[in-house]
């Protein structure tokens, strides 16, 4: 079931999910996500949240750029860095099972915010 993504679907709580599962995936810790490190570990977790974040969560370079205060440049530089990566099978096994957990949280968080909102009125 896909639910349709209302404006404000970029909380808090949605937006932190694709770095919350980098981090947990990578080993790399939420807070190192979010630094400005150049550590090769980090900078790669870095990329493939930001790239969830657009592809899974529906998230525009901008909204990217906003969430991770970066620039839109970077922004499209980890996205690019992210696609040449996946084509490792290895590497694209695991970002398609990020990319598909990441959706299905995305859509059940998003059906509990409805529920609530529906049940508030």
């Amino acid at each position: 079931m896909t639910v349709a993504l209302p404006e404000k679907s970029f909380a808090p709580p949605i937006a932190g999910l694709s770095a919350g599962a980098v981090a947990a995936a990578t080993g790399v810790s939420l807070i190192a996500i979010q630094r400005p490190s150049r550590r090769r570990t980090v900078t790669q977790a870095r990329q493939l949240a930001i790239y969830l974040h657009h592809v899974a969560m529906g998230a525009s370079v901008s909204a990217c750029a906003r969430l991770f205060e970066r620039d839109r440049a970077t922004i499209r530089h980890a996205i690019r860095r992210v696609e040449d990566r996946r084509e490792s099978p290895v590497f694209d096994h695991g970002a398609i099972r990020l990319e598909q957990a990441l959706a299905s949280q995305r859509d059940m968080v998003l059906a509990l915010v409805t529920e609530t909102e529906g049940a508030a009125r």
